[in-house]
């Protein structure tokens, strides 16, 4: 049945013409690639399912019939790379509390933080919130006069209430994050969390790419454990815990599809578009979908869009009766949707010569042109002077541009940009079927997603006769502004989401911030901030939040496997 329904899709790819001859993309043209990319038989596409594995065959099938050569590994049309699909449960994994054994799922939860190891404690500290706030922030210490070292804790997740501590500012430590940082810091042997009875008993689930294990136990008591062994959650007498966890990191394989148009010479500008998106949704997905029951998110938009455009655009360069002057690389890329994972893969193990690329054109969510008032929004227009000025001089009477300077942004062009890449993205912006299942293939603008076609054949064609040089130019971050509301600080530096150390790789590193000043560079791991250790994302994040403008601290990174200290001052 599966070799049917590929066979199937392979029989809707367009054939090749058959004399090179000018090919015009029509909104008919993008629709039948839609209409396959966004059907229900593809199950959303998800990375590493097979959904994605028969989209893939029908993008290879799609570049053999524009006449491409494959440029993926070994000759082929894929490139393969790994990533960690999920953190699972062993068969190992069991709690007896107080003597009594408590269920799995139902009455305890091992946490995704945790170390894979048995353990056996006669004595649990009550911490109460698990908070030690520092004194410019109001001087609250659930530890203090408790001795923790080498006994486990019992923390209640959430916070105090404000109305009680009006002079307290809780928020940058009572994350999950913060209170299992500040049981380590106390040289906390296990951590058991718990939830008040005055708030939902639900732990939301974390992606899993981005964790980094600690060294101890870390283990969710449900309320209905609690209610099993007729504790009492306002002060709850829990004074043994034996048990192990077992965690297991499951990888997994998704491909990008590269195919490969030769010009006049090696030097190669590299077209992409993701093709992957969320499945059938669920938690850790990105679904913004509220439903009880799986349905396909076909992504219709996100970015069926965006992959038709790059299929069409191929066939275009593919039919021209002269050869480009660059050669022209079209990408494919999977894994977009859980951190860029297939154009990171590529931008650190390319299989064209990564010293001759020119430059990148990203296409993402281009269907709904008519639905914006902004029109077409361009990123990345100031990684090189010569894009500002070609779209300052642009006039086009069909569509609005929209210029973003920036070259960073929650898409594939980010990791070229990352290399010291000129980069573009092309993107007709956010609607409410954003990562739900009504984003389908009936509700692309398809004579918008002509004119998008169109503005980037133009492009590209113009910069293929541009005979200057493209100097790449480092942006500010876009986002920078966001975080600057949820953290005081920043370090100025664009973290490396999907790289399986321990501590926080540093992927990019903003001019003129404190990270630059204090000289950080691409490619360090960042290891300790302060008193704070570092072992993923979610450290540094906390980390971030303990520090104020004015701070002075130092930064510890590894760095080509030295150590070297860093004194930051944040502004």
């Amino acid at each position: 049945m599966k070799s049917m329904l590929i066979a199937a899709l392979l029989l809707l790819a367009p054939a090749a013409p058959a004399v090179r001859a000018a090919y015009l993309i029509t909104a008919d043209s993008l629709r039948a690639h839609e209409m396959v990319l966004a059907h229900d038989s593809l199950e959303g596409r998800r990375v590493g399912e097979e959904g994605e594995m028969k989209a893939a065959r029908y993008i290879e099938s799609a570049f053999a019939a524009a006449g491409l050569q494959p440029r993926g590994t070994d000759g082929s049309w894929l490139q393969p790379f790994e990533f960690v699909r999920a953190i699972e449960l062993g068969p190992g994994n069991r709690l007896v509390l107080n003597g009594a054994p408590l269920a799995l799922h139902g009455e305890f939860e091992p946490m995704k933080q945790s170390a894979s190891l048995a353990f056996d404690f006669d004595t649990i500290v009550d911490v109460g919130y698990g908070i030690t706030v520092e004194e410019a922030d109001g001087n609250y210490d659930d530890y203090a006069g408790k001795d923790v070292a080498g006994k486990a804790v019992l923390i209640k997740r959430y916070a105090p209430s404000a109305d009680e501590n009006p002079h307290v500012d809780f928020e940058p430590y009572s994350s999950l994050t913060s209170k299992i940082n500040t049981a380590l810091e106390h040289d906390a042997a296990g951590i058991f969390f718990i939830t008040p009875e005055d708030q939902d008993d639900t732990l939301q689930p974390i992606g899993p790419v981005r964790i980094t294990p600690k060294d101890i136990p870390i283990i969710f008591l449900r309320r209905a454990g609690f209610e099993h062994l007729g504790l009492s959650l306002s002060d709850p007498a829990v004074l043994s815990a034996e048990g192990a966890v077992e965690l297991v990191k499951v990888h997994d394989t998704g491909y990008n599809v590269l195919g490969y148009l030769p010009g006049e010479t090696d030097t190669t500008v590299i077209i992409g578009a993701h093709y992957d998106h969320l499945g059938s949704g669920g938690p850790g997905s990105g679904s913004r979908y509220l439903g009880n029951d799986p349905q396909v998110h076909n992504g219709a938009d996100d970015n069926g869009s965006g992959t038709s455009v790059l299929l069409e655009i191929a066939r275009h360069y593919a039919a021209q009766a002269e050869k480009p002057h660059y050669s022209l690389l079209f990408a494919a890329f999977s894994g977009e949707e859980f951190g860029i994972l297939g154009s990171s893969h590529f931008a650190r193990d390319m299989t064209v010569d990564s010293a001759k690329v020119r430059m990148m054109v990203n296409m993402d969510m281009d269907g709904r042109l008519a639905e914006q008032d902004n029109g077409l929004a361009v990123m990345g227009t100031g990684t090189t002077e010569a894009f500002t000025v070609y779209f300052d001089s642009l006039r086009r009477e069909d569509v609005k541009i929209t210029q973003k300077k920036s070259g960073q942004g929650p898409s594939d062009h980010t990791a070229f940009y990352n290399r010291g890449i000129p980069v573009l993205m092309f993107f007709t912006g956010a609607h409410n079927d954003y990562h739900k299942p009504e984003d389908d293939w009936d509700r692309i603008d398809y004579a918008g997603l002509v004119t998008v076609a169109d503005v980037v054949t133009d492009l590209v064609s113009y910069f293929d006769r541009y005979p200057g040089p493209l100097t790449f130019q480092k942006t500010k971050d876009p986002d920078e502004g966001k975080r600057a509301s949820t953290f005081s600080v920043t370090l100025g530096i664009m973290p490396d989401y999907v790289a399986e150390v321990k501590g926080l790789r540093v992927d990019n590193v903003q001019p003129d911030r404190p990270g630059e000043r204090a000289g950080l560079l691409a490619g360090d791991i960042i290891t300790r901030m302060g008193e704070i250790e570092i072992g993923d994302i979610y450290d540094y994040m906390n980390a971030l939040g303990r520090f104020r403008k004015g701070d002075t601290t130092v930064v510890r990174v590894n760095r080509n496997a030295e150590t070297v200290d860093l004194t930051v001052v944040f502004e």
